[in-house]
């Protein structure tokens, strides 16, 4: 029964183009089956909430953010939408923080609004995006203080400050690890601490002193192939770790002048990225093409390890 009314319910979305219709479905239930008073939350409703947390979360994926990038652009009733989500989101954003599958659900629909909102530099919607990421660090922040050594709820809390920050935004909330190890709680109390509100970070970006340099009449037609072709993949490697740069800078930031450090296996992907990169620079000046090849391999592994480790 419950498969069959998620899969309705993301038919009638995808039939009628409406929406509201389908977010009305949800509030309805949710207005329908809350307690009433102070009658105790039963599992059961928070497991019901979970159940229709990811149907909306599955149906925004499948055909509303979809319908959104195919004919971008905010409408009165896109306005509404997001509006009206936020607020049912919201209304359920009580029952998170003990726990975490409705928490991990519930900030990845916020997530969800707030990639919208920011999809299309066109149609940016800046200030709803940060704020529903906010939403999302609010969940996340609570999880943490539950469970800190989550990786999940790391990874995620990462992601929301990172976009916070590019955004221009303040840094909301992130997981790390205070200096020396152990399994310290983090020092801070529920809530967002008013230390973590202001980290402004710049974002950085490749410059000449990164390109290597190779004078082309030295090389043999065959070494010219391979260093041509080697140089273009290194361009695109170089892409790929200045964008992971720039998703933990606004975290080695704040941990940093915290006393803090970056999870260990956030720092060994930083120092490997780095270092092959730095690597394969060198091998391409000294024509030393397979050891290059083999560590822009290292270097673009790492730094989509750390993509994915920050939610990108």
């Amino acid at each position: 029964m419950r498969a069959a009314w998620i899969a309705g319910l993301l038919g009638a979305g995808l039939a009628m183009g409406q929406p509201i219709t389908v977010l009305q479905g949800l509030e309805t239930k949710l207005e329908k089956n809350a307690p009433r008073g102070n009658a105790p939350v039963s599992q059961g409703f928070r497991q019901d909430r979970l159940q229709d947390v990811n149907a909306f979360n599955s149906w925004f994926d499948k055909a509303y953010m979809p319908a959104f990038q195919s004919q971008p652009g905010w409408t009165a009733q896109r306005r509404a939408f997001v509006g009206r989500a936020s607020a049912y989101l919201g209304a359920i954003q009580g029952l998170a923080g003990s726990d975490p599958a409705l928490g991990m659900a519930l900030s990845g629909a916020f997530n969800r609004l707030g990639r919208m909102q920011e999809a299309n530099p066109q149609y940016l919607e800046r200030e709803g995006a940060i704020h529903s990421y906010n939403n999302s660090a609010i969940i996340l922040n609570q999880l943490a203080n539950e469970n800190p050594n989550d990786p999940n709820v790391r990874g995620q809390l990462a992601f929301v400050g990172g976009r916070v920050n590019a955004l221009g935004g303040s840094i909301p909330i992130w997981m790390s690890v205070p200096i020396g190890g152990g399994n310290q709680q983090p020092r801070e109390q529920r809530g967002i601490p008013e230390a973590y509100l202001q980290a402004p970070v710049k974002t950085s970006a490749p410059t000449s002193g990164d390109y290597p340099r190779l004078d082309e009449g030295t090389l043999s037609p065959e070494e010219r192939v391979q260093w041509r072709e080697l140089r273009s993949r290194y361009y695109n490697v170089l892409s790929t770790v200045y964008a992971a740069k720039n998703a933990v800078a606004p975290v080695q930031a704040s941990v940093e002048s915290r006393g803090l450090a970056l999870t260990p296996d956030l720092m060994k992907s930083s120092v490997r990225m780095n270092l092959s990169l730095d690597l394969a620079k060198s091998d391409l000046e000294q024509k030393q093409f397979d050891a290059a090849r083999e560590d822009l391999q290292i270097a673009e592994g790492e730094a989509r390890r750390i993509l994915r480790y920050v939610g990108l």
